[in-house]
């Protein structure tokens, strides 16, 4: 009888136990999207912001004497201010057509070809050359990272 109650004894408090860890309330998980973070409260990076980081992090990357570092700069500016510019006209006009995106798109990509020409004259062969070799280095990963290397798979999508 004694082995009996032990036995019941024993039971009952791996299953109260059980039950208690599992009645517990978890932290309360937020959702995806606040840990990402609203992209709509971030302060926008002025332009003279966002060329002194580009040109910092290509000074140290490509390894730029003073001469350098402030044409480069001076480029930099232009470009973000230029850019800048392009998406206060692109938001000004009130509603967005596939042929305005396109128009949009050509524009900027006439405008980086331009910062790119320049660049090429500023820099040495060799720093051109790495520049361009990082450049590739992270068009390939980001192109992994997203899938579009994976067979089968572009983008996301599925292909049967």
């Amino acid at each position: 009888m004694k082995k009996l109650i032990a036995v019941l004894s024993i039971g009952m408090l791996v299953a109260g136990s059980s039950y208690a860890q599992t009645t517990t309330p978890q932290k309360d998980k937020k959702p995806r999207s606040e840990y990402r973070g609203a992209k709509g409260d971030k302060a926008q990076k002025t332009p003279e912001e966002k060329a002194q980081m580009k040109t910092d992090r290509m000074a140290q990357k490509l390894e730029l004497n003073a001469s350098q570092k402030n044409k480069l700069q001076a480029l930099n500016l232009r470009h973000a201010q230029e850019m800048k510019a392009m998406h206060e006209r692109y938001k000004a006009t009130g509603e967005k057509t596939a042929e305005d995106r396109t128009r949009m798109q050509e524009a900027r990509k006439v405008s980086h070809d331009k910062w790119k020409a320049e660049l090429k004259r500023i820099l040495t062969a060799e720093q051109f050359a790495k520049f361009e070799a990082d450049r590739d280095e992270m068009h390939d990963h980001m192109k992994h990272k997203r899938g579009e290397d994976r067979k089968g798979h572009k983008g996301g999508e599925h292909k049967k």
